[in-house]
């Protein structure tokens, strides 16, 4: 946490800008569903850095562990946060031993889009979709000749697997790119 020194005070004073930009501004996450006002605050937290559920939990309602309530104001952030996690807005780290949340790059590219018109990011885009569905097709031609249900003349089967590898390339950069944003 960042301390009131006099070097940090404008830090401290533009996180709490973005913040409340954040707050104000969930109104235009339009497509991520995000009108929840515990999902707002637990986005506007992660802006400033990494957190623990129980971190988040501290800041939000003011309790400690010790503190009667803290069970159920942890699950209620848990499932919020697991809510988040499932469209590609929170992630942690998948090994180790302290596991904070953080906001993934799909996240803070819509956060980054607030203030504009411009439409918000899915995590899956239809060119996406698109294309897992003709490498998915391509395919079906392959494993019915394997299955000997249907004959290919061998011009065919080269250059249907020449595309299908093409397309299949393709398709394994763009899941790449897909699980780089929420990672």
């Amino acid at each position: 946490m960042l301390r009131a020194g006099p070097d940090n005070i404008e830090n401290i004073e533009n996180i709490e800008k973005l913040q409340q930009k954040v707050r104000d501004g969930v109104s235009r996450l339009k497509g991520l569903d995000i009108g929840d006002e515990l999902a707002v605050e637990i986005m506007a937290q992660l802006v400033e850095g990494r957190r623990t559920v129980s971190e988040m939990v501290e800041r939000t309602y003011g309790l400690r562990v010790s503190d009667e309530g803290f069970s159920s104001s942890y699950n209620r952030v848990s499932r919020e946060i697991r809510r988040l996690e499932s469209k590609g807005l929170v992630s942690r780290k998948l090994l180790g031993r302290d596991k904070p949340y953080r906001l993934t790059q799909l996240a803070i590219a819509n956060l980054a889009r607030i203030g504009g018109g411009e439409q918000q990011l899915s995590l899956v885009t239809k060119t996406d979709i698109a294309t897992y569905l003709v490498t998915v097709s391509l395919s079906v031609p392959h494993f019915l000749r394997i299955m000997e249900w249907i004959e290919l003349a061998e011009l065919q089967t080269i250059a249907l697997l020449i595309v299908f590898c093409f397309c299949l390339g393709f398709s394994c950069s763009r899941l790449l790119q897909t699980l780089r944003r929420v990672f």
